[in-house]
């Protein structure tokens, strides 16, 4: 069975061996498998982190090549890697509630069923979204918003946004703002745009340039701010811009239930489903 690559994707990297390794260095744990030949043939890695609600989570991945596949290495990576997750979690007894973690999209058929027959539940969806190229409209901003390029100075601004905009949400994790200076310093800031009233900022598209495709990697509209076209209006203008330009496939992800209307933004805008990412937890036990 070959992989159904997506190489535009956003959430999907295409798998190389520097990127495994990176991928390896920060995880909490991570193995290789490899064949009698010594050829690497499967690896799996544990990540964790606590959500703002005080979920831990320990979030499984892994991976087995084609050839290798339907001899049960993918199940003994995936129970090793609870295994080191239930030792790890002895560390973090105050957390009210500990989970493990996985992810699998809708073309990973084995994948989602290894995860499913191992007692993981599906607990949300994310939906990658591919803009079909209709022409839009630049629309006006909403009265007393003004649009710049982001700097690097921004990144406080920028969570006490991202803290307004996910208050209460389930499933998030604030970033820290080191995280968002780091973000901040490698975008590309012509592209990365804050809205704002009276120098406090209320609203950001971020797009970021790579060999394959243009993402829009995030979109955030301050809650008192919504629902009064002000994500439309930089939307609309970052893809005039970028189709202006040439851009090759431009790309986004959101979460597939629509819980604050992206998705059907989206969508209007003359964005398109190309592929389904599943989220899976499951209690973990000691």
């Amino acid at each position: 069975m070959a992989d159904v690559v997506d190489v535009h994707s956003t959430m999907e990297p295409v798998l190389d061996p520097d990127g495994v390794r990176r991928g390896m260095e920060a995880a909490d744990w991570a193995v290789v498998a490899v064949d009698a030949a010594g050829s690497m043939i499967g690896w799996g890695s544990l990540q964790s982190w606590t959500e703002d609600d005080g979920t831990r989570v320990y979030l499984n991945d892994g991976y087995v090549a084609p050839p290798a596949r339907r001899h049960g290495l993918g199940r003994w990576l995936l129970r090793e890697s609870e295994a080191v997750a239930a030792r790890l979690s002895v560390g973090h007894p105050g957390n009210s509630l500990t989970v493990l973690g996985a992810n699998a999209s809708t073309v990973q058929r084995d994948r989602m069923a290894l995860l499913e027959r191992s007692g993981y539940r599906q607990v949300f969806t994310m939906v990658e979204m591919e803009y079909d190229g209709s022409p839009v409209l630049p629309r006006q901003l909403p009265d007393g918003i003004t649009v710049r390029a982001a700097t690097v100075a921004d990144a406080r601004p920028l969570l006490d946004l991202a803290s307004r905009v996910w208050a209460g949400r389930p499933f998030f994790t604030a970033p820290s703002e080191d995280r968002l200076r780091d973000w901040l310093g490698r975008s590309q800031l012509d592209l990365f745009q804050v809205a704002t009233i009276a120098e406090r900022v209320v609203g950001l598209v971020a797009v970021s340039h790579t060999p394959s495709r243009i993402e829009i990697e995030d979109v955030q509209v301050d809650p008192d701010l919504q629902r009064r076209g002000l994500a439309t209006a930089m939307l609309t203008r970052t893809l005039s811009t970028l189709t202006r330009q040439g851009a090759g496939p431009i790309r986004l992800h959101t979460e597939g239930r629509d819980p604050a209307g992206a998705r059907s933004l989206y969508e209007r805008l003359g964005f398109q489903v190309v592929r389904e990412y599943r989220r899976y937890r499951k209690p973990l036990s000691h």
